[in-house]
């Protein structure tokens, strides 16, 4: 399910190529026709999916081997809000897949959830991975930290922006640190995953290198040819900031993704042997210095 978003198009190309019959669940099966080419013919099936109905998901999960949910949404609108999407959703996927005796369902959360944060993105998702646990015990969780490839919604966000703004804000003066993972690795772990018998329940996924948000800007200007005034701004000023930009239909950033900001989104460095990680299949992290030049330069004109 979700298997139309970002990392979802590349799960689906990785999967064909080992040959997997697919189903991928969507809202808008038209907008999905373009994964039919991924596979041989019959290999890939789009079906329409209403997340907001049980019997929808029931039906689409029924005959499955393994299920992947991919669904998430980085802000509220009015009929899809965190709770559900992220808190429940899971839950309900995950108790249908026991039901069909389905082998593994595999969940995307996210690296950094915590049932105390203050960001309501970050609460939903820990209460996401509790729903699933309290309904099977044959799951895998997934935490990455923010995904980067070609189409990604990161640093082509700040790419978009910093080409066209002669000044940029850092939110929390820019110190909050990121470990982006390449999507293709986070999907080869996945493709790996599926074929492991002695699989984890657990895998937290980060990339080669920490960055922090001055860092992410700084290496997007480098890439894109730019020279932009760099203005810090502490957390306790951020919010009258951005207060003007929530009326704009499509906002940089919201209030949630500010509180989202107030914490790092980096690999712990504590042992945890429960914990699975890339290194578990022998999957080198690339670096993101290496891959984002191949796909932000087309900002640089």
């Amino acid at each position: 399910m979700g298997g139309n978003g970002f990392i979802g198009r590349n799960l689906v190309r990785e999967l064909a190529k080992d040959g997997y019959r697919i189903k991928i669940g969507t809202r808008n099966p038209a907008t999905a026709n373009h994964l039919y080419v991924s596979g041989v013919a019959g290999q890939i099936e789009v079906s329409r999916v209403n997340v907001n109905d049980e019997r929808s998901i029931n039906k689409f999960i029924q005959g499955s081997d393994y299920v992947v949910n991919l669904v998430g949404i980085l802000e509220e609108r009015k009929r899809q809000k965190f709770q559900y999407i992220h808190g429940e959703l899971p839950g309900i996927i995950a108790k249908i897949c026991v039901d069909y005796n389905v082998r593994r369902f595999i969940h995307m959360s996210s690296l950094g959830v915590d049932i105390n944060s203050s960001s309501k993105y970050q609460r939903s998702k820990a209460m996401g991975e509790a729903s699933i646990q309290r309904e099977s015990s044959n799951y895998t969780i997934i935490r990455p930290s923010v995904v980067f490839g070609y189409d990604d919604n990161f640093f082509n966000q700040f790419a978009r922006i910093l080409s066209l703004s002669p000044i940029f804000p850092l939110i929390g003066n820019g110190d909050t640190k990121f470990q982006p993972v390449y999507v293709l690795d986070l999907v080869r772990l996945i493709v790996s995953h599926i074929k492991d018998k002695n699989r984890k329940n657990i895998y937290e996924i980060g990339g080669k290198e920490i960055y922090s948000l001055r860092e992410v800007i700084e290496l997007i200007l480098a890439t894109i040819s730019k020279k932009r005034i760099l203005i810090p701004i502490p957390f306790s000023l951020s919010k009258i900031f951005i207060t003007p930009m929530q009326v704009l239909p499509k906002r940089p950033i919201t209030f949630d993704q500010l509180e989202s900001l107030k914490t790092d989104n980096i690999l712990l460095q504590t042992k945890n042997e429960d914990i699975g990680k890339l290194e578990d299949y022998d999957i080198e992290a690339c670096s993101a210095k290496n891959i984002i030049p191949e796909y932000l330069g087309r900002f640089s004109s």
